[in-house]
């Protein structure tokens, strides 16, 4: 073996040891206890962002699972996708009596609707096996009060169960004509 090999190879070695540590170095030469990382919980920091100008209307748990469930169709601001996903912002039949969005939102939607003059023909997925009673109540207290929606917050999981109770046996998403 080369004389000049094991010398050099033991330098690698300790120099190579000295940047490993010194990585995860933070004050120190090893981390001290107590500087572990705090977690921040991704989805609890969507909820944050949620609104266009980064703050939740007071939304709760109803802003949760609008962010988790509605948003990547019809946005944070609620504005939708023109042509493509209606908006929510400004609904009529959103902001009117609860029992028609509990019933989209269950069973979902599907067929050519008109909004503001934009038409969309489309279909949404039903939610009724993703979503509890309590979770839809919540979600449409939400967007019922969001983004200058002037609809009430009072939508209970009662409510929403017996509606869910009185059209368990439909398997098709709603029409604009059915509702």
């Amino acid at each position: 073996m080369n004389r000049n090999f094991t010398p050099r190879l033991v330098l690698f070695l300790a120099f190579l040891s000295v940047i490993t540590f010194a990585g995860c170095n933070i004050k120190g030469f090893f981390v001290e206890p107590g500087d572990d990382p705090e977690w921040v919980d991704p989805d609890a920091q969507n909820v944050a962002n949620a609104d266009a100008g980064g703050a939740v209307a007071a939304g709760g748990p109803g802003a949760a699972v609008y962010t988790k469930i509605c948003a990547g169709c019809h946005q944070a601001n609620g504005k939708g996708v023109p042509g493509t996903y209606p908006p929510l912002a400004g609904s009529e039949l959103l902001i009117g009596d609860p029992v028609k969005p509990t019933k989209i939102i269950l069973h979902g939607f599907k067929g050519k609707i008109v909004r503001s003059g934009t038409t969309y023909e489309g279909l949404m997925a039903p939610w009724k096996d993703a979503l509890s009673d309590q979770e839809i109540a919540d979600v449409l207290n939400y967007v019922r009060t969001s983004w200058g929606n002037t609809g009430s917050n009072d939508v209970t999981a009662d409510q929403v169960k017996q509606v869910r109770d009185e059209t368990a046996t439909r398997s098709t998403g709603w029409t604009e004509a059915e509702l």
